[in-house]
């Protein structure tokens, strides 16, 4: 009897690692979910985009594991940034190529976005991290 107890209990523990193994984590599941919105990150310039893109990495932090937390937090505030410098100035991210609307900007202004975007130039360090990460965590190589 003991025997059989210990066989049952021995494929119970099996049972129970291989399907915690198998169905990933919250953080790997999000990052996949996401995963075309992080394999194009950047590519549309718009303030719907980056708004989203905020809000990815926003959702994906609270997920994520300590090492790179903050990594992800610190590219969800960047790009939070970046939206928030163009409405504050009034001006729309996908205006930027629009040479008589940004002729019109204010110095002040424009050196809120240059900030804006030098903040999130400085996040290649996250990047790379947040890449690496999800490779080795998640088996899920992003762009």
């Amino acid at each position: 009897m003991r025997r059989i107890a210990a066989v049952v209990t021995t494929v119970v523990l099996s049972l129970t690692v291989l399907a915690a193994c198998a169905g990933g984590s919250e953080y790997c599941d999000s990052v996949d979910k996401n995963q075309k919105t992080l394999n194009t990150f950047g590519e549309e310039r718009t303030n719907k985009a980056y708004a989203n893109y905020a809000k990815v990495f926003t959702s994906i932090s609270g997920q994520a594991p300590k090492e790179v937390r903050a990594d992800w937090t610190k590219l969800a505030s960047a790009t939070k940034g970046v939206a928030s410098a163009h409405d504050s100035v009034g001006l729309k991210l996908e205006e930027m190529s629009d040479t008589k609307k940004l002729a019109t900007v204010e110095s002040a202004d424009l050196t809120k976005l240059n900030n804006a975007y030098k903040a999130f130039n400085d996040t290649a360090k996250e990047r790379a991290a947040v890449v690496k990460n999800v490779k080795q965590e998640c088996k899920i190589t992003l762009k």
